[in-house]
């Protein structure tokens, strides 16, 4: 019979060696060393690492650091030739992915432009498609590279926080991102990781008389009844950076014995969002504390642990002691640890709530309430929990936001309060905490069989929003009649959607497309008057912004160009 808890009180019963079937073994011996050389020409010091935590993914790559600046010469790691270019607002921004003899992929991103011959590809393309974000597909003959050929200059492009360059190694096949240093990235490191923090938690059972997550003390002792599973806050730093990077490996042992390991050997881009069941999503929503949980939720789908016994879980008899060892390891093999006791009590009765809305893992799960539906497809969550549910007039919260959701379920709302005058401009929205403060999320929706649909991968408090303001458009650097000159080519405007979010933009002069190219996370759009061929004299420049519900906002001005 399955038993429904709070997330932090589940119980788990897999057998150890079918998750051990599905676990990657950290066997760097057997990827290439010298197949690929460093893509930029200064000593590498790292802002972020392979399997560094960050929200809802570990990171899949080496972020090189370009000295606070942008500009350097970024080199094809190996020969090969370009397979794909992405030219994006948002994530890796302006990024190449080269394709090598070896059966691997290189993925460089965040650039700040290409080369000349790579340049002149992607304009033709964005000109052809009238749009600055494309995907391009070369073929194989195309843009043959060798080892250390320039491909492009670092930049901070996309989803970046400041100036540096992405760097992935992915298996061609598979497109699974590869921890870089197994390939031969070797980064200079005599720096143990920091462990500042070790946790206990009641899985079923108590824990020091508890059912909450409590503290360890190093060489401690805590006492505990049925099954307990463990945590550890822990980072790595490199020499010569002070940022705060995910460990390469983590271990735990009782007496002496392995029952956990979790190696950032490998992730593939459908699992790792599942860092949300590997560490304590609540801590992370309530508090950005992110803590890895040393035990494995049943509809975990990420293979990177071995080791398994039990699932890292401990099942505790009374009257016995166990010994506690969990191990920290960076890839250069600095560690750090911390060993405690664990001292057996009888177990004590934990009252267990009949479920009103059983969800199960690994099944499909429909809901129906006032005016809601739910599809929750098999496979998108880690655990079986009982779905919490009330109505509170137009607003239906839905399960707990601090409980973690893999992939997208379906939810349908009919819009009865809603004239159908206004249905186009109706959207989903939702409403939750994080960090203490209620925030707000609109989600794509669209209006089919009279219902208004949308696939979200959260849960929170969800209502219906009319959209019918337009975006905003802000010049920066033009107004009627203004002059660019040699020094000032640059034309740049601030774009903001408060509600549906930006669908697409378009700018013209002398009604002709011409690129316009956006960063999203400053809102900035700019117009590069050489780059556009904008000859001297007097022109006409139109700018078109649509979000998502259709609204259009319009700016229009005349300009001169006088060199």
């Amino acid at each position: 019979m399955t038993v429904f808890r709070h997330p932090l009180f589940f119980f788990l019963f897999i057998s150890s060696c079918a998750l051990a079937q599905r676990a990657i073994q950290p066997k760097s011996e057997f990827y290439p060393k010298n197949d690929f050389k460093n893509p930029l020409e200064i000593t590498n010091y790292l802002s972020g690492n392979f399997g560094e935590l960050r929200n809802n993914h570990f990171h899949t790559g080496l972020d090189i650091k370009t000295q606070q600046r942008e500009g350097l010469k970024v080199l094809a790691a190996g020969e090969g030739y370009i397979s794909r270019i992405n030219i994006s607002p948002t994530g890796y921004g302006n990024a190449l992915y080269i394709d090598h003899p070896n059966g691997y992929t290189t993925v460089y991103g965040h650039l700040q432009k290409f080369n000349p011959e790579i340049e002149k590809f992607i304009r033709e393309e964005q000109y052809k498609n009238e749009s600055f974000q494309v995907e391009l597909y070369p073929k194989a003959d195309q843009f043959k590279l060798k080892q250390g050929d320039l491909i492009a200059l670092s930049g901070n492009s996309g989803g970046s926080g400041g100036p540096h360059l992405h760097f992935e190694i992915r298996d061609t096949k598979t497109e699974e991102p590869i921890n870089p240093f197994y390939f031969g990235f070797h980064i200079p490191d005599t720096r143990q990781p920091s462990l500042l923090g070790t946790y206990a938690y009641a899985v079923h059972g108590k824990v020091n008389g508890q059912q909450n997550r409590i503290v360890v003390g190093s060489n401690g002792t805590i006492t505990a009844s049925g099954q307990v599973g463990f945590g550890v806050k822990a980072y790595d730093k490199h020499n010569g950076a002070e940022n705060n990077n995910g460990v390469h490996q983590i271990d735990v042992l009782v007496d002496n014995n392995p029952i956990y390991t979790f190696t950032a050997s490998r992730f593939a881009f459908t699992e790792t969002r599942a860092i949300n069941s590997v560490c304590d999503y609540g801590d992370i929503q309530r508090n950005n504390s992110w803590v890895y949980q040393t035990f494995v939720r049943e509809g975990n789908p990420i293979r990177t642990f071995s080791n398994l016994k039990d699932n890292g879980i401990l099942t505790v008899e009374a009257g016995k002691t166990y010994q506690i060892k969990i191990i920290v390891s960076d890839y250069a093999r600095n560690t750090v640890s911390n060993s405690f006791k664990v001292i057996g009590k009888s177990e004590e009765e934990v009252a267990v709530k009949q479920p009103i809305n059983p969800m199960f893992w690994n099944k499909d799960n429909h809901f129906k309430a006032e005016n809601i539906e739910i599809f929750f497809p098999k496979n998108i969550f880690y655990e079986d929990f009982d779905l919490s549910y009330s109505k509170d007039g137009e607003k239906h919260r839905i399960g707990d936001s601090n409980f973690p959701v893999h992939s997208p379920y379906t939810l349908v709302i009919d819009p009865k309060s809603i004239s159908p005058a206004h249905l186009d401009k109706a959207i989903i929205v939702r409403q939750y905490q994080k960090r203490g403060a209620w925030q707000k999320s609109y989600e794509k929706t669209v209006f089919k069989n009279g219902k208004l649909v949308a696939d979200v991968r959260d849960f929170g408090v969800f209502s219906i929003e009319l959209d019918h303001t337009k975006p905003t458009i802000t010049p920066l650097n033009i107004k009627q009649n203004s002059v660019f000159t040699a020094a000032n080519t640059i034309i740049r405007f601030t774009i903001h959607d408060s509600q549906s979010g930006i669908k697409e933009f378009k700018a013209y002069i002398n009604g002709k497309w011409v690129l316009a190219e956006y960063d999203q996370k400053i809102r900035r759009l700019t117009i590069d008057l050489n780059k556009e061929q904008i000859t001297v004299g007097e022109h006409l420049l139109e700018l078109h912004v649509k979000d998502e519900k259709n609204n259009t906002a319009t700016y229009s001005t005349t300009f001169k160009k006088n060199s």
